[in-house]
């Protein structure tokens, strides 16, 4: 009896310690660490014979398409969509679902048997949207597919297949049809399922003095696309990192870091830090975990930080292209300043510290500055800053050559230099370049500065690009802001001619001093495809400085025949049309048209002034004056001109004095 009371008594204590101890989250063993199964889509892109599917939707962009005409017969495969997991994990017993727009043309309608198949490593399952089908106009066809619980392995390939068949058209016209399009936000396909899509491991922090690094490490079959196609960030006690996170390659996906630093009143403590992703609108992944954190120590990590692999350029960057030229005649003098921060900064400045480092990959483009290691004493090499020598040495590296030039923009930046300095680098003269880290030579996302100063020769009367589309095409997205502020100003006696653009807004002006082509565009679509050309057409008479005079000569001349040619006349004609064609002429001549043209509304106006005097009507002081000569009068009936008779002979032709008609009086 005394035991069972013994027993009961510690029972009951024990229960009483569980209920009162504090659940300290930082003890848990999946702190930090996400994530099982989430409900997502995964969208379908590219051509229907070769398509892969993806849960980003910033990659929707492209219509596809494909067209089913009553002429097909039997079964047809609209397309096939895959793509390879790089995940471990179980899914669950679910229904999946498919949908796939489509718009029928050239009919009232139609009936369709439609299936869609799904297979997940060796397992496969199938749906079909029920017989007899009617679509009109234009919808979406959705596919139920029954999926069985099940483990899909790193390395399965995960594919969906649509076909339709047994197509019947009500009322078809001669170019009747189903088109089934996908690929973009406008028209979206998917896949909706329930799938192991993103494993998140929030690693240990590493402070150094008041900055604190947090590494997380996204493991999925989407490598560094994980981060780079989604948004994301990290909240440290609610307030969130704005900086730009360092993301390096690793053999689970992509590592990213955010630099936290810690608020000057504060020493440390205990610190929640939440990091949320978002592939796709209605997808956001979290994870958090509690940090004790003290500055100037290691808060138990390595007490400094430094990634060990090149980082990604795919973590986000600001691009600012400024171009400032002048037209010479004969030359073209450039000065072109591409300045970058985020992801793009932080390959630069790792590549500048890791110059001669044989840990490099063979496709790193640092691997073509190994001859300059010799240059860098181990006192600077990998020591977590850029030094002079390392910069001297990049420098050295692009000036040597225009292949070095053309492979650092294209292969390193991603951008076409040809596009930027208007020549093939080979044809370039003397040149200079400059790399300018700012204010901090620290690895950072901080800006940098990298500043050609250059020249060309010109061919007159031939096309000279001035810039173009200059981000070099990719599947990866290196720059998700561009600035660019282009400005070529001509001298007095030289103009740059006929100004042509193609998409994309040009302010064209022209002073007696100089003439000047500007674009200035805050936000410009990496993607876009624009191109602006001039051509220099040579000689001073079209330059600013001559044009203006003989326009001003002849606006003068026109004035003084108007003035000449109105004597006995009415003069506000004559002189309004001087003033209006002046005006217009002006006008042509300040908005930088074509220097051709307008000296030939310059001209057009003095040309005009004869037939307008002719027309003019006689002051009243000329007709009083005829009147009062006596004698009989006759007025002309083509210009109104009163006409003084002085001879009696009948019939009598006179000549008119204001149109010098013939009159015949009878």
């Amino acid at each position: 009896m005394v035991d069972g009371q013994r027993t009961a008594v510690f029972v009951l204590v024990s229960l009483i310690i569980l209920t009162i101890s504090p659940y300290n989250p930082a003890l848990a063993e999946d702190e930090g660490a996400c994530c099982e199964t989430e409900d997502f889509d995964l969208f379908l892109l590219g051509d229907a014979d070769e398509g892969r599917l993806s849960p980003f939707e910033s990659e929707l962009d492209e219509d596809y398409e494909k067209l089913v005409t009553p002429s097909i017969q039997g079964m047809v495969e609209i397309g096939a969509w895959s793509t390879t997991w790089g995940l471990l994990g179980d899914y669950p017993d679910a229904t999946w679902e498919f949908t796939i727009p489509y718009e029928v043309e050239s009919a009232a309608g139609l009936q369709i048997n439609a299936t869609a198949g799904v297979k997940i490593g060796n397992s496969y399952y199938e749906g079909d949207a029920g017989a007899g089908l009617f679509l009109s106009s234009e919808g979406t066809v959705t596919i139920s597919i029954p999926v069985e619980a099940g483990e899909v392995r790193d390395g399965d390939e995960v594919e969906i297949t649509f076909s339709v068949r047994s197509l019947s058209f009500s009322s078809p016209g001669d170019d009747a049809g189903i088109r089934f399009i996908w690929g973009s936000d406008s028209n979206i396909g998917k896949l909706s399922l329930k799938f192991p899509l993103v494993e998140i491991d929030m690693k240990d922090a590493s402070v150094s003095g008041r900055l604190v690094y947090f590494p997380v490490i996204l493991k999925s079959g989407f490598e560094s696309h994980m981060w780079s196609s989604s948004t994301g960030g990290m909240n440290v006690a609610s307030a969130q990192i704005t900086d730009s996170p360092i993301s390096t390659p690793n053999n689970n996906g992509v590592e990213v870091t955010f630099v936290w630093e810690i608020p000057a009143e504060s020493e440390g403590g205990t610190f929640r830090v939440d990091f949320f992703l978002i592939p796709q609108t209605s997808l956001r992944i979290e994870a958090n975990r509690t940090f004790d954190i003290t500055a100037g120590e290691g808060g138990g990590g390595t007490g400094g930080w430094y990634p060990a692999a090149e980082p990604l350029r795919t973590g986000g960057t600001s691009l600012s292209i400024d171009v400032d030229a002048k037209f010479k005649g004969d030359i073209i003098e450039r000065e072109v300043t591409i300045e970058f921060d985020g992801a793009m900064s932080q390959w630069v400045r790792w590549g500048l510290d890791n110059i001669g480092n044989d840990s490099l990959s063979s496709n790193s483009w640092w691997r073509n500055l190994k001859s300059y290691s010799d240059t860098i004493p181990n006192s600077e090499f990998h020591n977590g800053q850029v030094d002079d020598l390392e910069i001297s040495a990049l420098q050295s590296h692009l000036v040597g050559s225009s292949s070095n030039m053309k492979s650092f923009m294209a292969n390193g930046l991603f951008l076409d230099a040809e596009s930027l300095l208007g020549v093939n680098p080979v044809d370039l003269g003397p040149t200079d370049i400059t790399v300018d880290l700012g204010h901090t030579r620290a690895f950072s996302s901080e800006g940098v500065k990298i500043i050609i100063v250059t020249s060309n020769s010109v061919t007159v009367g031939e096309r000279q690009l001035l810039i173009e589309t200059f981000v070099k095409p990719s599947q990866d997205v290196y720059y998700d802001q561009v600035e660019l502020d282009v400005e070529i100003r001509s001298t007095a006696l030289q103009g740059l001619g006929g100004v042509s653009a193609e998409d994309i807004e040009v302010k064209h002006r022209r002073w007696i001093m100089l003439e000047l082509v500007s674009i200035d565009v805050e936000e410009l679509d990496p993607e876009k495809s624009f191109r602006v050309e001039f051509v220099p057409n040579g000689g001073a008479l079209y330059s600013p400085l001559v044009s203006a005079m003989v326009s001003v000569f002849l606006l003068v001349v026109a004035l003084g025949l108007g003035l000449f040619l109105t004597r006995k006349r009415s003069k506000a004609p004559s002189m309004l049309t001087v003033v209006v064609l002046g005006g217009l002429s002006l006008a042509l001549y300040v908005l930088g048209l074509d220097m051709p043209f307008v000296l030939g509304v310059v001209t057009s106006s003095m040309l005009l002034v004869f037939p307008v005097a002719l027309v003019s009507p006689r002051t009243e002081r000329e007709e009083r004056r005829g009147e009062s000569n006596g004698g009989s009068h006759v007025k002309c009936p083509k210009c109104g001109v009163s006409n003084t008779v002085e001879s009696d002979v009948r019939p009598l032709r006179i000549p008119c004095e204001g149109c010098e008609s013939v009159l015949r009086l009878e």
